[in-house]
């Protein structure tokens, strides 16, 4: 019974979704400044295809040009203002169901969670070129008790020419934005990638603790000449207002193939390393970590598969100030993703961590299919199988019904 009842919210959920999406056909800024469909830039939003990481990489401006005063007026020689219609767009996600395993306890016992409705964020997406080769992106997002800026940076690009030598990040941003998997615009988009969110560094007990790929206040520097692209950074940590005397670097070296069957496909390296601290009424406690990972990025036509390696280690993962307890970590993110028609998205992801800390260790798969209605509206149903060695009453799986759009 319990069975059927579930199966009869899925498809009532499902049909009020489609049903109040068929006419839906706006689309989002750059596709109305530029007259080009949303899948020139993405193969299933918000996952970039090669094009579109190059168009992100180029300030916003068409891969190889500098366009950034295209379709702008011009009020006099110093100054062209853009229309708010190119650089200003909206995203919506709802979960209008999601059913966790052994998330509820009622009388001492482990019970089924499910909640329907979940209209979980509005974000107001400012993105595109201010000028020739300056670039803005701010991601504003209003949640039902939250308020914040995930992205939010400045750009300044082909600053040693047009080739891309050089170009400059300042602001909130990504350690992990050049990686193969930067965790950012993910294939499957209502779940994270548990190893680049999931693992903080202090066991997230620190004044700075930070996962691997955050939006974080800092600066960085790439460039790309030919096939290899380069990015170095720094950043404060958590805050733009540092609370300790430390910051935390970061680097990246990533190789593309740029013709051929696998254009788009990328290897890379990234690396990063840093300090937390913990006041205490006495003194400041310390942890020096690292993160390092290698990652691949397969694309052949539309077949598009991505893996990567991460480990680390803390040196004081506790922050305690006598006898500190190491830490150290290893994980796998795997991801494949195909379209099988113009609406369907298939895609699959695995992730496994392996901590000495058990309390972070994960190990789930990850199916999922997507209906698209429409290039700017994405519907999901996706599943988390929990794949742990552990007691039935430890695992949890998920099953979630997830709309995306952006108008």
């Amino acid at each position: 019974m319990f069975k059927f009842k579930m199966f009869v919210m899925l498809m009532f959920s499902l049909m009020v979704v489609l049903l109040s999406i068929k006419h839906s056909s706006a689309t989002s800024q750059w596709a109305r400044k530029f007259e080009m469909s949303c899948n020139s830039c993405h193969a299933a939003f918000p996952r970039l295809n090669y094009f579109g990481e190059q168009f992100m990489r180029n300030g916003y401006q068409i891969p190889g040009t500098q366009d950034g005063d295209m379709k702008k007026k011009s009020v006099g020689d110093r100054l062209v203002i853009d229309q708010l219609q190119n650089l200003l767009g909206i995203r919506l996600n709802l979960t209008p169901i999601a059913v966790k395993t052994k998330d509820l306890t009622v009388d001492e016992e482990k019970k089924t969670s499910i909640n329907m409705g979940n209209a979980n964020w509005l974000q107001l997406f400012t993105g595109g070129s201010i000028y020739k080769n300056t670039s803005v992106l701010i991601e504003t997002e209003l949640a039902a008790v939250s308020v914040k800026n995930n992205w939010f940076r400045l750009g300044f690009h082909n600053m040693a020419g047009p080739e891309g030598a050089a170009n400059l990040h300042i602001g909130q941003l990504s350690p992990m934005e050049w990686h193969a998997i930067s965790g950012r615009v993910r294939m499957i988009a209502p779940v994270s990638i548990q190893t680049i969110s999931g693992v903080k560094s202090s066991e997230d007990k620190g004044e700075d603790s930070v996962p691997l790929a955050s939006a974080v206040p800092g600066i960085s520097f790439y460039g790309y000449q030919g096939s290899v692209l380069y990015s170095v950074g720094i950043s404060n940590g958590k805050t733009a207002t540092d609370p300790n005397q430390y910051k935390n670097y970061f680097a990246t070296i990533r190789y593309d193939i740029q013709s051929g069957d696998l254009m788009g496909s990328a290897l890379s390296i990234w690396g990063m390393s840093g300090s937390d601290t913990k006041d205490t009424s006495t003194s400041q406690k310390k942890n020096n970590f690292w993160r390092a990972s290698p990652a691949v990025n397969i694309r052949h036509h539309q077949l598009d598969i991505l893996a990567g390696y991460f480990f680390g280690r803390d040196d004081n993962w506790t922050l305690v100030a006598a006898s500190p307890i190491e830490n150290e970590f290893s994980g796998l993110i795997l991801q494949t993703g195909y379209p099988f028609s113009q609406s369907i998205y298939g895609a699959m992801q695995y992730d496994y961590v392996d901590s000495d800390d058990s309390s972070i260790n994960f190990n789930k798969i990850t199916p999922s299919v997507s209906f698209f209605p429409k290039d700017n509206m994405r519907i999901y149903l996706t599943a988390r199988v929990d794949l742990r060695d552990a007691t039935d009453y430890d695992k949890q799986h998920e099953l979630l019904i997830t709309l995306r759009t952006m108008f």
